[in-house]
């Protein structure tokens, strides 16, 4: 398993309760605040799951949330609340948390609902695992980095090219997060490394139009493959 979770609860009792049922069921669980330097590993992709509770900095869980979805962290957010009002649970989902759960819990119930996020958030479990994708005008094949048209020559793609591709036909008509992209193929998401991924889309776009498909920006998320 050894998903990385994030535990944030103020109260060092229940945190380290947490964390160590959290281990015992096979996930790699650290408790922490979330300062500066825990707030950037959270949005560079360092943990599988947040789980975040209402009260352990200055700013609101709302406030963290919509920083964190606005700088397109896909990380998912599990929110752990003293406070079960209506108007509390809506607005921390529209900010963007995954789960919300409400103290007192069952720790059981909590764990299996941290695992069912996992489950749906977790893009490669998500992903298929086909290595070959046949379109009206042509086939892709990742491992000989190959786009093959009908009716004209192999067009050789590189290594990184063709990671990109794979990524995005693996998730054929759903958006790919843009941070996710560089985190997993130029382990970074440096400034240098954003204007890298623009050149190889905009090189790649034109490269899979003869084989019938299409890589669609989609603003402030990522981008979207789908068939011409």
């Amino acid at each position: 398993m050894n998903h990385k979770i994030l535990v944030t609860e103020a109260d060092i009792s229940l945190a380290t309760i947490l964390v160590d049922y959290l281990r015992a069921q096979g996930y790699h669980a650290t408790a922490h605040e979330l300062d500066s330097d825990t707030q950037r590993r959270v949005l560079l992709g360092e943990y599988d799951l947040l789980l975040l509770s209402h009260n352990q900095t200055q700013l609101t869980i709302y406030e963290q949330l919509s920083r964190m979805r606005q700088a397109e962290c896909g990380t998912p957010v599990v929110v752990l609340s003293d406070s079960g009002a209506k108007d509390d649970v809506l607005r921390a989902y529209e900010c963007g948390c995954d789960d919300y759960i409400v103290k007192p819990f069952n720790i059981e119930i909590l764990v299996c609902r941290l695992a069912a996020v996992l489950r749906r958030t977790n893009p490669a479990l998500l992903e298929s695992k086909e290595t070959v994708f046949r379109f009206r005008g042509g086939t892709f094949d990742s491992v000989k980095q190959q786009l093959l048209p009908v009716g004209s020559e192999p067009i050789h793609l590189s290594a990184r090219e063709s990671e990109l591709l794979l990524m995005l036909c693996r998730r054929m008509g759903t958006i790919v997060n843009r941070r996710l992209i560089l985190r997993r193929l130029w382990h970074s998401d440096s400034p240098f490394a954003a204007k890298s991924l623009s050149v190889f889309v905009h090189r790649l776009r034109k490269m899979a139009e003869p084989i019938g498909v299409q890589i669609m920006p989609v603003r402030g998320k990522g981008y979207k493959l789908t068939e011409i």
